[in-house]
Order: structure tokens, then C-alpha cells, then sequence
């Protein structure tokens, strides 16, 4: 198991959030195409050394709405994206993380209503095909994919869930994300073991809110970590400031 730390938004250079992974003992920072300085240093060609100068490893956050289970027209573009970012980090990039999107929804009378859902068979071989694509590209740079669930998912998902895992794909595990969806993906463990490269951990409370410092919420961080150790999983401290991080690095590691 690696212990790493998200690119935080109160910077604006990735050296800063290196040195601030070396000051904490971490072992990776996860870059996150979401920041224009994350781009823009990928783009620049500088970042491989840097990780080298702090010897410290990188995985990437993928844009957090690319919905590969949308239309050709639409996940082509982030498919461009995608593999223009693997092929800039093909030396450094460790792991790719994309996100499970619910998609496209109609509310009536204050209830939520999934097309994926309704039109579930067309929507399934959309995002089963374009995963593949998605995975070809990062494979093609010796970068893993991982999948993660996204907050709030629907129960519905628990059958894509399936229909991934029997595609042979892998995944993120989110733990706060999953506290907001009422623990879907853990309770799916009962009967699917999905194989897990990576997890997003962080406090959480309430079903409304996550990415807490660890003993800000009510989760029980230490189950968590006891099945991303059983993965050897890469492991984000999703906590979003450095002030969590400083917080929450220690007490992760003495569980």
C-alpha cells in the first residue's frame, strides 16, 4: 500500500504540493487535470523532474465530468484529452483515475429519474466500449485505469457495477462518496469482490458530508484501510487544504 495526497487547490505549483508531500513522508501525489497549472506544467514537460527531485511518485485524476457512458460525439473529445495527457505522462503517471458518472436525469414530482437507467442496455454497451477505449489508450503508456464512484450514485449503479466487473475492469474506491450514496459499493463487496488499485479516503457524516479530516466524521477509517492494505492499493488522503492533510497523514498511519 502507497499513502499519497490530492493536488490541493490552494497552490498553484505543483512543487509546492510535492514539498509539502515530502514534509508528511508520502509516497505519490495525485495530479488532477481539473487544475490549469496541472495541465499546463504536464504540457511544459517539467513535472517528471520534479517528481524525481522529491522522489515522489504520481498518479492523474481524470476531468471530473467525463461521462464515458454519453455519445460518441461526446466521450470522443475526452477521449482526445485522455490520450494526450497519458502520452505526456507516459514516464511519471503511475495510474489514471476516471470517474462513474450516473448521467442525465429527469425530476418529477421532487423524485429523480435516471436515463442510464431507463435506457439501460444501449447505456451499458456505450460505457463498457468506451472504458475499453479509455483503458487501450492508458495501457498503450503502461498507465493503469481505475473507475470511481462518484457521490450520490444511484441505486441503479449497483448493476453496472456488475456488468464492469465481468468486463474485467478496475476500480477506486471512494469512502466518503460512498457514505453520501448510502454505502452502495460496500455493501456490493457481499457479492462481487472488486478488485480495488486505488482509494479515496477521507472523513464523512451526516450523508451530506465528506472529504473530512480523518475524526471530523463518523466513518470507521480503519476498515477501510485495513481493505486497501489487502489490495496494496495506491491511497489518497482526499482531503482538500493542508491544513487536513497535516491533521490526517498521522492519524492514517497509526490505525
Amino acid at each position: 500500500m502507497k499513502v499519497g495526497m490530492p493536488q490541493l487547490y490552494e497552490y498553484d505549483t505543483i512543487e509546492d504540493n510535492l514539498k509539502l508531500a515530502k514534509e508528511l513522508g508520502l509516497d505519490f501525489i495525485e495530479l488532477n487535470l481539473n487544475f490549469g497549472y496541472c495541465r499546463k506544467e504536464m504540457e511544459a514537460g517539467t513535472v517528471e523532474a520534479l517528481l524525481k527531485k522529491y522522489n515522489i511518485e504520481a498518479t492523474l485524476h481524470f476531468y471530473d465530468e467525463a461521462d464515458l457512458g454519453s455519445y460518441d460525439e461526446v466521450v470522443d473529445a475526452y477521449l482526445v484529452h485522455l490520450e494526450r495527457y497519458a502520452r505526456l505522462g507516459s514516464d511519471y503517471i503511475k495510474q489514471i483515475n476516471m470517474h462513474l458518472i450516473p448521467g442525465p436525469v429527469v425530476t418529477i414530482s421532487g423524485v429523480k429519474n435516471y436515463i442510464y437507467e431507463k435506457e439501460y442496455n444501449e447505456y451499458i454497451e456505450r460505457l463498457i466500449t468506451n472504458f475499453k477505449r479509455a483503458e487501450d489508450i492508458c495501457n498503450k503508456y503502461n498507465i493503469n485505469m481505475v473507475i470511481e464512484n462518484t457521490d450520490n450514485i444511484p441505486e441503479y449503479t449497483k448493476r453496472t457495477y456488475h456488468d464492469l466487473y465481468k468486463a474485467g475492469f478496475r476500480f477506486c474506491y471512494d469512502i466518503g462518496h460512498d457514505h453520501l450514496s448510502y454505502d452502495i459499493v460496500w455493501n456490493l463487496l457481499s457479492e462481487i469482490d472488486l478488485p480495488f488499485d486505488e482509494f479515496h479516503i477521507h472523513d464523512a457524516k451526516d450523508r451530506k458530508k465528506c472529504h473530512l479530516a480523518l475524526n471530523d466524521g463518523t466513518l470507521d477509517v480503519a476498515k477501510f484501510k485495513r481493505l486497501a492494505e489487502k489490495n496494496n492499493a495506491y491511497v489518497v488522503l482526499e482531503v482538500k487544504q493542508k491544513s487536513d492533510l497535516v491533521v490526517s497523514v498521522p492519524l492514517f498511519k497509526k490505525l
